[in-house]
C-alpha cells in the first residue's frame, strides 16, 4: 500500500472512524461507571484505583507499546517485523508475571488484603493479549481505522457486559476485574482475526534486526514511564495519605475529565500514521492543523463540562459523589492541556525524537511529585487537583512548547497560536456567562447554551481563517464520498 501521499479526506475519514468508535467505547464506559457508581461505594472505586497504579504501569510494557515501531518503520522488513512481534510477546508475558508478584507489595503498602488477588487476576490480561498489539500496529500502519474501531468497540462492549453482570450478581469490586478480562479476550481475538497478518514468533528475537530501532523503543518506553509517574503519583499520594474513599472520588473525577483526551489518543493513531509519511516541513504544517482542530473543538466541550459539573454529576452518579464535582472542574484544566501535549508528543515521535519526549516528561517529574505531596498535605484531594492543574496543565504545556520548538526548529508562535486563540475565546465566554447573576434556579441550565453561542460567535469573528481550515477537509471528505456514491 503506497502511503506517500495521504489526502485530507483520508485523514478526516480515518479520524471519523476512530472518533465514532471512541464515542461508542466511552458511551459504554460512561454507562458502566454510572451503574457501578450506584451499585458500589466510593471506597470500592478507590480500591480499584489502587489496582490501576500497578496495571497502568505494566501496560506501558505491553506489546502494543513496542509494536508502535512498526507504524514508524513499516512492514517491508520481515526480520524486523517478526523480531518486534517476538519481543512484544515476551515482554507482555513477563510483565504479567511481574504484575502478579507486585500484588504482594501493593496490598502491604495500602494495607488492603484484597488487592493481592485482584492484581493477580488482572495480570491474566497480559497473557490473553500477548501479540495483539502487533496486529493492531499492522492495521494502523495500513490506515485501516475502520477495522480498528470495530475491534475496539467490540472489546468495549465486552468490558461493559462483563462488569455489569458481575456487579449485578453482587461481585463488588471484582466487577472491574471481570470487565478487564472480558475486554482483553474479545480484543485479542478480534485483532488477530481482523489483521489477517502472519507473524513468526521466536523465543529469542533477532537482536541484529532490533538494534536499528532500540533507540526508538527505549525512548517510547522512557517517555511512557515519565508520563505514568506524572499522571499516577497523585493517585499514590491520595491513596496513601487520604485513604480509599477519597481516592474513589478523585479517580472518578479524573476519568470523566479525561474522556475527550482519551478520544484524542485514538485520533493520534491517525495523526502518527500520517506524520510518519511526511517530511520535516510538512510535519510542522500538519502539527499546526492538528493543534488548531483540537483547540477549536475541545475548548467549548471542556467549558460546558465545567459549567454543568456541580449539578449534573450528582444527578447522574448519585448524591454520594457530590464531592467529586469540584475535583472534576479542577482536573479539566489539566485534561484540556494534555490534549495539546499529546499532539506535540506525536510530532516528536514521528521525528524520531522519542528520547527528547522522554526528557520533557522526566523533567516534569521533579516538579509534579513534590507538588502532589504539598497539595495533599495542605488541601486534601482538592489541593492535589490544583497541583495537577497548575503543574501538569499550564506549566507542562509551556515546557512542551519551548522544548519541541527548540528541538525541531519550529517557530514558537506558529505552534502557540492555535493553542492560545481558542483558550482565550473560551475563557472570555466563560467569564461573561459566570458574571450574569443567577436570579432563578433554571438559569443554570441555560448557561451551556449561552457559552456555546458566545464562543461560536467570537470564534467566527476573531479567527475565521482557522475555522475555514477546519471545515475544508470535512468538505473534501463529503465531496469524495458523494462522488463515490
Amino acid at each position: 500500500m503506497n502511503m506517500s501521499k495521504v489526502s485530507a479526506a483520508k485523514v478526516v475519514g480515518g479520524s471519523f472512524w476512530v472518533t465514532g468508535g471512541f464515542v461508542f467505547i466511552r458511551a459504554s464506559q460512561l454507562l458502566t461507571q454510572i451503574v457501578l457508581a450506584r451499585l458500589l461505594s466510593p471506597a470500592e472505586f478507590g480500591i480499584w484505583a489502587m489496582v490501576l497504579l500497578v496495571t497502568t504501569l505494566s501496560n506501558l510494557f505491553k506489546d502494543w507499546a513496542i509494536a508502535g515501531v512498526l507504524v514508524y518503520k513499516g512492514l517491508d522488513d520481515r526480520k524486523l517485523v517478526n523480531a518486534v512481534y517476538s519481543l512484544g510477546v515476551n515482554v507482555s508475558i513477563g510483565m504479567g508475571i511481574l504484575q502478579a508478584v507486585s500484588g504482594i507489595a501493593l496490598a502491604r503498602f495500602f494495607n488492603v488484603p484484597v488487592l493481592l488477588p485482584l492484581t493477580v487476576c488482572v495480570s491474566l490480561v497480559f497473557l490473553i493479549g500477548a501479540g495483539a498489539g502487533s496486529h493492531a500496529a499492522v492495521m494502523q500502519r495500513q490506515m485501516r481505522f475502520k477495522d480498528l474501531a470495530l475491534c475496539d468497540a467490540a472489546a468495549a462492549f465486552a468490558r461493559c457486559a462483563g462488569a455489569l453482570a458481575c456487579a449485578g450478581l453482587g461481585g463488588g469490586v471484582w466487577a472491574f476485574a471481570i470487565g478487564e478480562l472480558s475486554m482483553a479476550t474479545v480484543d485479542s481475538v478480534m485483532k488477530r482475526w481482523s489483521s489477517r497478518y502472519t507473524f513468526q514468533y521466536h523465543l529469542f528475537p533477532d537482536t541484529a534486526a532490533l538494534s536499528e530501532v532500540k533507540n526508538y523503543i527505549s525512548g517510547i518506553i522512557g517517555s511512557n514511564l515519565a508520563v505514568y509517574t506524572n499522571t499516577n503519583s497523585d493517585n499514590l499520594v491520595i491513596g496513601r495519605l487520604l485513604g480509599a474513599e477519597k481516592l474513589g472520588y478523585y479517580n472518578l473525577a479524573y476519568q470523566l475529565a479525561m474522556l475527550p483526551v482519551f478520544a484524542l489518543t485514538q485520533i493520534n493513531r491517525v495523526n502518527f500514521s500520517v506524520l510518519t509519511q511526511k517530511n520535516h516541513a510538512e510535519k510542522k504544517i500538519y502539527a499546526g492543523h492538528a493543534l488548531r482542530f483540537y483547540g477549536v473543538i475541545s475548548a467549548p466541550i471542556y467549558g460546558v463540562a465545567f459549567l454543568v459539573a456541580p449539578w449534573l454529576l450528582p444527578i447522574t452518579f448519585g448524591a454520594q459523589w457530590t464531592e467529586a464535582a469540584k475535583i472534576f472542574q479542577l482536573i479539566l484544566i489539566f485534561a484540556y492541556a494534555r490534549g495539546f501535549m499529546s499532539i506535540l508528543g506525536a510530532v516528536l515521535d514521528s521525528l524520531n525524537k522519542t528520547r527528547t519526549n522522554a526528557m520533557i516528561n522526566w523533567a516534569l517529574v521533579l516538579v509534579s511529585v513534590p507538588s502532589y505531596l504539598a497539595g495533599a498535605l495542605v488541601g486534601g484531594i482538592a489541593g492535589v487537583a490544583i497541583a495537577v492543574a497548575l503543574v501538569m496543565g499550564i506549566l507542562a504545556t509551556l515546557w512542551f512548547l519551548l522544548v519541541i520548538c527548540r528541538s525541531a526548529k519550529y517557530e514558537i508562535r506558529f505552534l502557540a497560536k492555535p493553542i492560545l486563540l481558542p483558550t482565550f475565546m473560551i475563557l472570555i465566554a466563560m467569564a461573561i456567562v459566570l458574571s450574569i447573576p443567577i436570579i432563578n434556579p433554571w438559569q443554570i441550565y441555560l448557561q451551556p447554551f449561552a457559552l456555546i453561542v458566545l464562543y461560536a460567535g467570537g470564534s467566527v469573528v476573531l479567527f475565521p481563517k482557522e475555522i475555514a481550515q477546519i471545515i475544508s477537509p470535512i468538505k473534501e471528505l463529503l465531496k469524495t464520498r458523494g462522488g463515490e456514491s
